[in-house]
């Protein structure tokens, strides 16, 4: 399968926007053409099953299941299986017409590394675009962000390197603390992390995001309990416990506030 963007999924990750031109799943059993790729683009792929060659601007790979592999801007690349090889690939455009050009460049290498973690959230966008169902974009967003990592911290980047994607960044802080401490950080332990004080992460925060702390916990915290709704077995009373709430009705409320729809009927509507 493949699905091509609708301009829907645009993402900003650290000081950088990332477009989502094209999304595919798919099987081979002879090599692929020998792909060129131009200015500007980075093309993230991950490897289902199956094993092969993989050869990036004339450099030899061997590859196999839970292996990922980044080509960026410039390079070469063509995967020759030994079998069937099933595996994931994302086309990312980096947006240049923001006010953040210095960040445009992200990476100065290929990837290629072993990674059975990115399993998960690559079959993630897969259902997701398939069902298009509402609040697919927020989803694969996510996921896409949770992939990102996962391999620049696999990758170890280190020094001059790191600097293109701004790990340090108030963004990219604030974005990981909240997405794992939704539960129990505040606005003060926040600033004091990022070394500012309470006023001017305030202030950050609507000039960056249009959104109070309080949206911003809310906004994790849902998102938490929607993935868990749509992607596990989890009870909602267990879902409830997880996200905080002290009763399985003060859960509902909220869910249903942000969502439009009941724990229960969102997760019977995602199963249509």
């Amino acid at each position: 399968m493949t699905f091509k963007s609708n301009d829907s999924i645009k993402f900003m990750m650290a000081k950088i926007f990332l477009h989502m031109a094209e999304f595919s799943y798919q099987k081979i059993t002879e090599p692929t053409i020998y792909m060129e790729y131009g200015l500007d683009v980075m093309i993230v792929n991950y490897i289902e099953s199956g094993k092969g060659k993989l050869i990036i601007d004339e450099e030899e790979f061997d590859v196999k299941e839970n292996y990922y592999f980044v080509v960026t801007q410039f390079s070469k690349c063509q995967i020759i299986p030994d079998g069937d090889l099933t595996y994931y690939s994302v086309y990312f455009v980096i947006d240049k017409t923001t006010a953040f050009k210095k960040y445009v460049y992200l990476l100065d290498k290929n990837f290629v590394g072993l990674e059975p973690e990115l399993s998960y959230p690559f079959s993630v966008v897969k259902r997701e675009l398939e069902k298009n169902k509402f609040g697919y974009n927020e989803i694969v967003v996510s996921m896409f962000k949770t992939i990102i990592v996962e391999i620049l911290r696999n990758e170890k980047i280190e020094g001059e390197r790191l600097s293109h994607w701004d790990l340090n960044s108030f963004q990219f802080q604030i974005d990981t603390i909240l997405r794992n401490e939704f539960q129990t950080i505040t606005i003060e332990d926040l600033a004091n992390r990022l070394f500012i004080s309470v006023r001017e992460l305030q202030r950050y925060l609507n000039e960056n995001y249009k959104k109070t702390f309080i949206e911003l916990k809310n906004e994790a915290r849902m998102s938490f309990a929607s993935n868990k709704l749509l992607y596990s077995d989890l009870s909602i009373t267990e879902i409830s416990e997880l996200v905080g709430y002290s009763s399985i009705e003060h859960f509902t409320n909220a869910f249903k506030k942000w969502f439009g729809l009941s724990p229960l009927k969102y997760r019977k509507v995602k199963e249509i």
